[in-house]
């Protein structure tokens, strides 16, 4: 018989049908991770102060952002592999109208029956450019920080990026707030407009 001792992670392996989630995390290193990193255009303004960037439309500026939770742990990127466990992914990305971008993820995950946690942790910087729904990710700087209670502490600043294109498209829900759906090759993110920004 097997007992879960922790009671917070029971009924968590019926999260399986997420699996698709952990290859799409992968896609988030073309235009970073996400994660809900607290940052603000202030902050993807200040980092990026060298880079030419180009307008892009008023509607897609802002702080979009969404948070992940139940992901399968069978996630196997560029640093490390998880674990078999269950974790969430926090996602942010930032769009300033200069054009510049901020892209943070954040993901967490308790494996070895809920007595292990890892948290690894995406921030990248560049600008974007584009017209109607293709734009253009040009990262300038990313860095990549992961902790793990029962393994081994990676810190990269800098982390290696690479530009990418991905299609924006503005859409809104059942009462009219603001989503942006992020298209990756290996499927869509949509992200909510930040409720709690000024």
């Amino acid at each position: 018989m097997h007992t879960n001792r922790n009671p917070y992670l029971v009924g968590i392996a019926s999260a399986s049908r997420l699996l698709w989630l952990a290859p799409l995390t992968l896609a988030l290193f073309g235009c970073g991770g996400g994660g809900s990193g607290g940052g603000s255009s202030a902050d993807a303004t200040a980092a990026d102060a060298q880079a030419q960037p180009a307008s892009i439309p008023e509607s897609l500026t802002g702080q979009w952002e969404t948070i992940l939770t139940y992901v399968p742990a069978f996630y196997s990127g560029p640093f490390g592999d998880v674990p078999n466990g269950d974790g969430a992914i926090g996602i942010t990305l930032v769009l300033t109208a200069d054009g510049r971008y901020r892209h943070v993820w954040n993901l967490t995950s308790a494996y070895f029956g809920g007595n292990c946690f890892r948290t690894g942790g995406w921030d990248e910087f560049g600008t974007v450019s584009g017209t109607d729904a293709d734009f253009e990710f040009k990262p300038t700087k990313a860095s990549y920080i992961q902790t793990d209670t029962c393994g081994q502490n990676k810190i990269l600043d800098p982390a290696p990026v690479t530009p990418a294109s991905h299609a924006l498209k503005l859409e809104h829900d059942n009462t009219g707030w603001p989503l942006l759906r992020m298209t990756f090759p290996t499927g869509d993110i949509v992200l909510e407009k930040c409720r709690h920004c000024g």
